[in-house]
């Protein structure tokens, strides 16, 4: 019985490469045009092709927005498969986490104006951490645009970040529908989808699951709230070393 079961094991651990093996090659194959759009979009974009006009402006970064986002939907997508079967290893590196939340924003300011969002941000103007900085970019990045993309237009995003006592927090609020506790309960599970899902199209239910097991590796936790006057509240928490105004491990 035991030499069957460890059968079933290896047999399924083997499936698993082949399914992880097929993802990666299908995701790679999906960001190289992606990013080659991209590429070229920001030199039609920064003039090298001749002068635009403020409308054809306009409208290429809203087409370079478009496929930055395909880009990072694939990568979601090939994240949320790795991370479950395999242990996630982080590159730790010293970098100042406020510049992390500038930048995102940044990327995202088309759609903000688009929604004619207000951007509230309470944070100092620097705060150096030590961690994975391409894996908490895409915690925070994700946490951004689903705030985006579920605000109503013409509301606030208020976003927080300290780093006082033991702890460096991260917290992104914004008004849009309420999210009922059942369905808050599962949110970080992976594919979870919630009544709000329905608005956004390109949702694969793998960000917000993700996002948890970045955070969890960093030893760190993510919790999500909502109330009924429709405020939601996405954040995580990290162990932080005063000290050595770092990040670690618990």
């Amino acid at each position: 019985m035991m030499a069957y079961q460890m059968y079933l094991i290896k047999k399924y651990k083997n499936l698993n490469k082949d399914e992880m093996s097929y993802v990666a090659g299908l995701t790679h194959d999906l960001k190289n045009p992606a990013n080659a759009q991209i590429n070229m979009l920001n030199l039609l974009l920064k003039g090298q092709f001749g002068q635009l006009t403020p409308k054809q402006y306009e409208m290429l970064k809203l087409t370079c927005s478009s496929a930055k986002y395909m880009s990072n939907l694939v990568s979601t997508a090939l994240a949320g498969y790795k991370y479950t079967s395999d242990t996630m290893l982080l590159n730790k590196t010293d970098f100042d986490i406020i510049k992390l939340i500038n930048s995102a924003l940044k990327n995202n300011e088309y759609l903000i104006n688009e929604k004619d969002l207000k951007i509230i941000m309470h944070a100092p103007a620097s705060l150096i951490i030590s961690g994975d900085k391409l894996q908490l970019e895409r915690v925070i990045m994700n946490l951004i645009q689903n705030a985006i993309t579920y605000s109503f237009n013409r509301s606030d995003i208020i976003i927080r970040a300290t780093g006082t006592g033991n702890y460096i927090t991260f917290s992104i609020s914004n008004k849009s529908n309420y999210i009922k506790p059942h369905e808050l309960k599962n949110i970080f599970n992976k594919f979870a989808k919630t009544i709000n899902s329905k608005y956004n199209k390109n949702s694969t239910g793998l960000g917000l699951y993700t996002a948890k097991r970045i955070i969890q590796t960093h030893g760190g936790q993510i919790y999500a709230e909502s109330v009924p006057e429709g405020i939601c509240t996405f954040g995580f928490r990290l162990n932080y070393d005063k000290k050595a105004n770092k990040v670690v491990n618990k």
